[in-house]
């Protein structure tokens, strides 16, 4: 796919600016704030990102927030990308994930040689997403692999520029091993004519991140230069945002967080509605209740952002990579953030009232992309354990 959308400049005559700062990136997505809500029926009915919105988060440079420094990028703090992914999908959350998932261009593309990035990446502006799960094949043969596979919950890649795909790694049939034991799984950047969506993408929820799966049925030729290992250990001497490859999946943090604000603005404007802006109104109980939602909602956010900052401060640190318990932590935040969802969907249910069994209701939609966001795989509880365990072990 060759790249048919805008540059910052041509899409003007809207308030964003050019993407050359953490600051600009985080002022371009509240000022995309309108735009994103105008667009969200679209993103749901063809569930992919829109054409309109794919232009402007391109434009306001929404996608460029994980590439280096060292090959001229905004290389942006861990809670500055938070923040972005948050606010988009308070706005709506099919729209939130996909900048969350193509915001992965920058750490992947920072992970080629030279010569590769150069080739693959004349502009930082190529979105690029792809997925892991099930893992395609790779077999080696001279100069690189023979690709084939399905991968299912491709977010972002109908609208893709590139699109990245895990694959085990096979020689003469046989499966490549690691030094631990483990098959290699590399990331490989597909051939883009190859591949072929299969239009599965019909869900509950977040049917704007047009999750569905792609595929290469017949083997293709993909050069050793456009790989990378998705298993690497931890390097403290890469870039900050690629010392460790499990780094780019924390963003999708803010889709919860989003969804979560918006559960609590919505509930707002009903609960003043029916009491005509009269607070007084208004029984102990329901404020409590919608307090409480409040809180969860606000403190959530800020002890997440804090736990960014603190990785923030060690991945930018020469030499300094996460420790077990640190890199845990960032893992587990999007469970946190999932579980303060479930609850202030809970807390804000029956404050909002019936009405958001319409579809023509804006709630509807949020409690369907709230269990769509649920479902994925960094939201799930099993996490906490993970968290305990690196605790207990760091303590003995």
């Amino acid at each position: 796919m060759t790249s048919t959308y805008a540059t910052p400049g041509e899409v003007r005559g809207n308030d964003w600016q050019a993407p050359l700062s953490s600051a600009a990136v985080r002022a371009n997505a509240v000022a995309l704030g309108p735009l994103v809500r105008a667009e969200a029926d679209r993103c749901e009915s063809e569930a992919r990102l829109s054409d309109a919105l794919m232009r402007a988060f391109r434009a306001a440079g929404l996608f460029q927030m994980g590439f280096p420094a060292s090959r001229g990028g905004l290389e942006m703090p861990l809670a500055d990308q938070l923040a972005v992914v948050t606010e988009i999908a308070r706005h709506d959350a099919g729209a939130g994930w996909n900048v969350a998932v193509l915001n992965a261009s920058g750490y992947y593309a920072g992970r080629l040689g030279q010569a590769a990035y150069d080739e693959l990446y004349p502009t930082r502006d190529l979105p690029t997403g792809g997925s892991f799960h099930p893992p395609g094949r790779a077999e080696v043969v001279d100069g690189g692999y023979l690709v084939s596979g399905r991968w299912d919950w491709g977010s972002g890649t109908p609208t893709a520029e590139h699109v990245v795909g895990g694959c085990l790694v096979y020689r003469d049939g046989e499966p490549v091993r690691r030094a631990d034991g483990r098959q290699l799984l590399l990331g490989v950047w597909l051939p883009r004519a190859a591949v072929r969506h299969t239009g599965n993408w019909q869900a509950l929820g977040i049917r704007g991140s047009g999750s569905g799966s792609y595929e290469i049925a017949e083997p293709v030729f993909v050069p050793q230069t456009h790989v990378f290992d998705r298993e690497a250990p931890p390097n403290p001497d890469a870039d900050p945002l690629n010392k460790h490859v499990g780094l780019l999946f924390f963003p999708l943090t803010g889709v919860c967080l989003g969804l979560a604000q918006h559960v609590v603005e919505l509930t707002l404007d009903a609960v003043r509605a029916r009491c005509r802006g009269d607070v007084s109104k208004l029984d102990t109980a329901t404020k409590q209740q919608l307090g409480q939602a409040a809180t969860e909602t606000d403190l959530v956010y800020r002890g997440i952002e804090e736990v960014a900052r603190r990785a923030d401060e060690a991945i930018f640190t020469p030499g300094r990579v996460l420790d077990p318990v640190e890199e845990a932590r960032l893992r587990v935040a999007n469970s946190q953030a999932g579980e303060t969802l479930r609850r202030v969907l809970d807390l804000c249910a029956d404050l909002y009232g019936s009405r958001y069994i319409y579809q023509s209701d804006p709630l509807e939609r949020v409690i369907r992309d709230a269990w769509g966001a649920l479902a994925h795989f960094g939201a799930k509880k099993f996490h906490w354990a993970g968290y305990a365990e690196e605790l207990l072990g760091a303590a003995s």
